[in-house]
């Protein structure tokens, strides 16, 4: 295993930088200790595709060749600007893409067996030039893949495996709040049993539901950011209300969605954002969500109703205010982390196939 101090001063010895980042669990010790020694500077946008349109920018600002660190499923979310902006443009990135589900189907959660299986199928179809990190010769391999994108001027790519780093942990944040996501997920789910359907996003907001109760929900194992315009879709076609337990992070990665949001055409959607300001799959990093008003967003994309919760009493009240309302209401809760607890994923007891079949058949 590599150490993140190690690996960080051959970034800083090859002249790469900024560290564009979308975490992942195997870069997790990697970016806690960028985020706590910041030797080197460390971004990180909403989504992929918005960071490797950041780290374009500063090439082109600076000439320096940027470093964009993201999961092999996020990979996909950059193609668009990878063929129509830096390889048309020759604007070199060092892509670092952790490598999901290596060895194909069943290895990894499900929405890692394609990507896992033909990742590298992908990069050799976009022609980009990359290596599989070795423990003893990676320096070697950042300078060769940084002397092919400074030459070529396209972007090039070091595969990370799983445990590749050793563990660096961040020191664990004051917890500010009174309600975990599992606390919260429990009283909505108490209040709103048998009297709604649910979508929840993927990672913990779908393994805390799903362990609170395995009611029919569709469950979301992959595809971040998506859980609302998945209820955009199924909103007109059902009277029931629509409850979306969705992170501060997903709701963010795509939330030029809620801009389809039309107050007349969708009435039963119950919008909930758990907001722990941060991504704690990937090890507790800093998201940005603490910078931004909810309550302005709600009011810019047009939800009727908004509600700000921190209390579990408040919380009880405003979701069975909402479930009786005739129009849709945003709900932005704070929450604390889960303090290590890991809820067992859905994806161990349903296929994705049986998630989708018993979502609609309860639809019905």
């Amino acid at each position: 295993m590599i150490h993140p101090r190690d690996f960080t001063r051959q970034l800083i010895k090859n002249d790469l930088g900024p560290v564009v980042e979308v975490p992942c669990s195997y870069f997790k010790d990697f970016l806690n200790y960028l985020w706590d020694l910041r030797e080197i500077e460390i971004i990180n946008p909403v989504s992929e595709n918005i960071a490797i349109g950041i780290a374009s920018g500063s090439y082109l600002g600076s000439g320096k060749i940027p470093i964009l660190a993201i999961q092999n499923s996020g990979f996909m979310n950059t193609l668009n600007a990878l063929t129509s902006l830096n390889q048309i443009y020759n604007i070199p990135i060092f892509y670092m893409i952790t490598w999901r589900g290596e060895g194909g189907k069943g290895i990894d959660a499900p929405e890692h067996d394609i990507t896992g299986e033909k990742l590298l199928k992908f990069l050799k179809t976009f022609d980009i030039p990359y290596q599989i990190i070795d423990e003893k010769k990676y320096p070697r391999q950042i300078k060769n893949l940084k002397q092919i994108a400074k030459k070529t001027k396209k972007p090039v790519a070091l595969v990370i495996r799983k445990n590749t780093f050793e563990s660096y942990k961040l020191k664990p944040k004051k917890q500010k709040y009174e309600m975990s996501r599992l606390d919260a997920i429990t009283i909505i789910k108490n209040n709103l049993k048998n009297k709604a359907v649910f979508i929840s996003s993927t990672g913990f907001p779908t393994r805390d539901s799903f362990n609170v109760a395995d009611s029919p929900d569709f469950y979301i194992v992959g595809s971040m950011g998506h859980a609302f315009p998945i209820a955009l879709g199924v909103s007109p076609l059902t009277r029931r209300k629509i409850v979306v337990l969705d992170g501060d992070g997903s709701s963010l990665m795509h939330a030029g969605g809620m801009a389809s949001f039309d107050k007349a055409k969708h009435k039963n959607i119950l919008y909930i954002v758990l907001d722990n300001e941060s991504y704690e799959s990937t090890g507790g990093q800093e998201a940005v969500s603490g910078k931004v008003d909810f309550l302005k967003l709600s009011q810019a994309f047009g939800f009727p109703n908004f509600y700000e919760i921190r209390t579990s009493k408040d919380l009880g009240k405003i979701v069975k205010k909402s479930l009786k309302a005739k129009d849709s209401s945003f709900i932005h809760i704070k929450i604390n982390n889960s303090d290590g607890q890991e809820s067992k994923r859905v994806s161990d007891v349903y296929s994705c196939e049986q998630i989708k079949s018993r979502f609609m058949k309860n639809l019905q």
